[in-house]
């Protein structure tokens, strides 16, 4: 059942070796290129979304409110044309910006940074522009050839134009906001994802042909020494194939998390999305924004949408942040009593917070992070806990040290889960059919937070069901007492001071 030796001689020929090593290159090449031009692909669009949101910003928060108080029958001059200058003299500075056009409908310029641009018209543009202002917004590279475009071909080899609508008080188009962005900036983008794509092929293809040297060379000593080596090369290969098969799980792992991410978030962002929205038509409409009470509940969904869509935009961002390592904790005198009050007062469900605070003086500390610990906790158990239960803050100060607990009547945290649930992206519930919501970045975002200000952050099982989470924070400043909490709802807060 052996082979001789020379036949096993006449198989390590270098021809064998070398075919080998070029298939494996061709290979590792084939796989890069294509993963390089998806990522590329995906890069790209993303930073597009981000230059049209950009866009919006810039027509609907700085353009409007001027556009809206001003006559656009005719070039825009005098007291809103200098308003107007004063704007875009801020926004094109940040070396992103360009230029800026305000259409009318029938396509003449009313506006624009460039003087040379007021007033002229262009017919060929009011298609394009009455689909914009019918609600069909649009985007893309610009073709610099245009006649429109003769004043923005100086400006840089390639530009990224988005059309905005211009909407009045009552929601209808008076006019279409044309921002102009430097494509550089996306591109700028994409050479970094290339860059860091040829860094990592790179090593990776070193490390493939340092792995295929002692290969070979373990192959001729095999030849040799025939038993002793093939028992060593079984024991190898079956070291790089547990490592090779834990590496495929731990991507398969890291796969599942992103597309669970992107799902949550999407998820997430569109359901506050839609409600502010739907909220917004429906005050439209004659028939219902014209009553009173129906107004004044439309009103309170959309703020506490937009208040729930604001938590989740923070806390992506603060965790942005904190993974870029680029937060400094700011320290202050703050008055405790307000800040708890300030960071429960406005959740969904505040109605069933309990503060128990006898007590509670001015301390120092960075005020923004010690309200976003107590947010994200307070929101956790709200969200993890029936309806119906209440939820539970207690806040002491004993000598130098901030002592916070939350408990809740919920589901509670398995063993198992206790030491992930503070991890990125980790929620109790990993199924596509969770009934709670969010992304998975409250926790983790707590404990970033508290590590930052030096404290420590710890969970366990509630007396009775559910959970309780204890933070410690060193903290400092003038022992001032405030005023006393009663034991009750958010709504009942006293931050008065004690005379």
């Amino acid at each position: 059942m052996f082979r001789r030796t020379a036949d096993i001689d006449r198989d390590d020929r270098p021809g064998l070796v070398l075919r080998f090593a070029l298939t494996s290159l061709v290979a590792f090449l084939a796989v890069g290129a294509v993963v390089g031009v998806l990522a590329v692909r995906q890069v790209r669009g993303r930073a597009e979304q981000v230059a049209d949101f950009h866009a919006r910003f810039v027509a609907t928060t700085l353009l409007t409110p001027v556009l809206r108080a001003t006559d656009l029958t005719s070039p825009i001059s005098g007291v809103a044309r200098d308003r107007l200058d004063t704007i875009m003299r801020q926004v094109l500075t940040d070396g992103r910006d360009v230029r800026v056009k305000v259409w009318r409908a029938d396509g003449t310029i009313v506006y624009s940074d460039e003087p040379a641009l007021i007033g002229r018209s262009f017919p060929d543009e009011a298609g394009e522009l009455g689909d914009v202002m019918a609600g069909e917004a649009s985007s893309g590279v610009t073709d610099l050839s245009d006649d429109e475009n003769v004043f923005e071909r100086r400006l840089a080899e390639r530009l990224y134009s988005t059309y905005v609508p211009v909407l009045d008080a009552n929601g209808h188009a008076i006019a279409v906001a044309e921002v102009y962005q430097r494509y550089a900036v996306i591109e700028g983008d994409v050479r970094r994802l290339v860059g860091t794509l040829s860094v990592v092929f790179g090593v990776g293809l070193l490390l493939l042909y340092g792995a295929l040297l002692p290969i070979a060379v373990r192959a001729s000593r095999t030849l040799r020494e025939r038993n002793t080596r093939l028992r060593e090369q079984a024991e190898q290969l079956e070291s790089l194939l547990a490592r090779e098969q834990e590496t495929v799980a731990e991507l398969r792992r890291l796969g599942r998390m992103k597309d669970d991410l992107v799902a949550a978030a999407s998820h997430e962002l569109r359901s506050p999305l839609t409600a502010i929205i739907g909220s917004l038509r429906t005050l439209e409409r004659s028939d219902a924004g014209g009553d009173p009470h129906v107004r004044s509940e439309l009103i309170v969904v959309a703020r506490s949408q937009a208040d729930r869509l604001f938590r989740l935009v923070r806390n992506m961002l603060r965790g942005a942040h904190i993974e870029d390592g680029d937060v400094v904790a700011a320290f202050e005198e703050s008055d405790l009593a307000r800040l708890i009050e300030s960071a429960v007062g406005d959740l969904p469900g505040a109605g069933r917070v309990r503060v128990l605070a006898p007590s509670l003086p001015r301390i120092r500390t960075d005020p923004q992070r010690l309200e976003e610990i107590v947010s994200n906790l307070v929101e956790n158990a709200l969200k993890f806990s029936p309806a119906d239960s209440p939820v539970t803050v207690e806040v002491r100060v004993d000598g130098s040290t901030l002592q916070l607990e939350v408990r809740d009547h919920g589901i509670g945290i398995s063993p198992d889960d206790v030491e992930q649930i503070f991890e990125r992206f980790h929620q109790v519930d990993q199924s596509a059919t969770r009934q709670v919501g969010g992304l998975g970045l409250g926790l983790h975002l707590v404990r970033e937070m508290v590590a930052d200000l030096g404290g420590t952050v710890s969970v366990a099982p509630a007396e009775g069901g559910g959970s309780v989470f204890t933070v410690s924070i060193p903290v400092g400043g003038t022992p001032v007492t405030l005023g006393a909490w009663p034991a009750g709802p958010a709504a009942t807060f006293d931050t008065r001071s004690a005379s």
